[in-house]
């Protein structure tokens, strides 16, 4: 496992709601529970909650690549994304890695197995230099137990990504490639839009997180060779490009048009 470094707690800044700017949740596909899947636990707690929070835990700095934990590590700690991004993704017996989630600064993960203390299901790596915040099970479970509204809002956040998931399963099994491409591409411009995109044009949306094409096969359920030819026909119609190794949505409304029409 790569080396991660420890620093001590220190307040995050510019924490806000990841979706801004661009609501996509009156679709009918699932987008409000994307928007809660992916909704910002930290800034969500009032002042004193945060405080008592980050008072029982420590801050781990990533490099890009970085393992936070893999499958079949003991599953002790919670985390919160302070800046960067973590994949999360498991992997097959014939190698296959198939992406879960991306979390980005504020969400909270590895919830899941932390209640009956099993190990780990699932690799959690830095998709780039990132920091989070680690807080033991007994801290995490303490500061619950003594902040109730806080408790109910981490229990929103689960079910709204078990609402995702199938929300998914029914895309896989009723769209097409194009359609779930631009599903996804929307709905992580909006969730990754709160890191600053220099580059990126009056009206545009930036996808701010690095993905290759090979991650959103695996994240759609398609092989790369077809993402690929989709993505190219797209950036030929005039409706994305690639900057940076980012992509921007270059004709928002005409995607989402696409969208609407597609859950008719």
């Amino acid at each position: 496992m790569s080396s991660i470094s420890r620093s001590s707690t220190r307040p995050i800044t510019d924490i806000s709601t990841n979706i801004i700017g661009h609501d996509f949740s009156n679709l009918a596909d699932g987008g409000d529970a994307w928007s809660d899947a992916h909704a910002n636990f930290l800034s969500s707690l009032s002042q004193q909650e945060t405080q008592d929070l980050l008072q029982c835990s420590r801050r781990l700095v990533l490099k890009p690549r970085d393992h936070l934990f893999r499958a079949g590590d003991r599953s002790s700690d919670v985390y919160i994304v302070s800046g960067g991004c973590i994949r999360l993704f498991q992997v097959s017996s014939t190698g296959k890695e198939t992406i879960l989630w991306f979390s980005f600064p504020g969400e909270i993960f590895g919830m899941a197995e932390l209640w009956r203390g099993s190990d780990r299901q699932i690799y959690a790596v830095a998709n780039e230099a990132s920091q989070v915040y680690s807080i033991r099970r007994s801290d995490f479970t303490s500061f619950l137990g003594t902040h109730p509204e806080a408790a109910m809002k981490a229990i929103g956040i689960l079910s709204a990504r078990v609402r995702t998931l199938g929300h998914m399963l029914v895309g896989l099994a009723s769209d097409n490639v194009e359609t779930r491409i631009v599903r996804l591409l929307m709905r992580f411009a909006a969730v990754s839009s709160g890191t600053h995109c220099g580059s990126a044009n009056e009206g545009e949306l930036c996808v701010n997180v690095r993905l290759t094409h090979q991650d959103i096969a695996n994240l759609i359920g398609a092989s790369r060779q077809t993402v690929t030819t989709t993505l190219a026909n797209l950036r030929k119609r005039g409706a994305l490009r690639m900057v940076n190794h980012h992509i921007h949505i270059v004709q928002p409304e005409e995607l989402r048009r696409l969208l609407e029409v597609g859950t008719t």
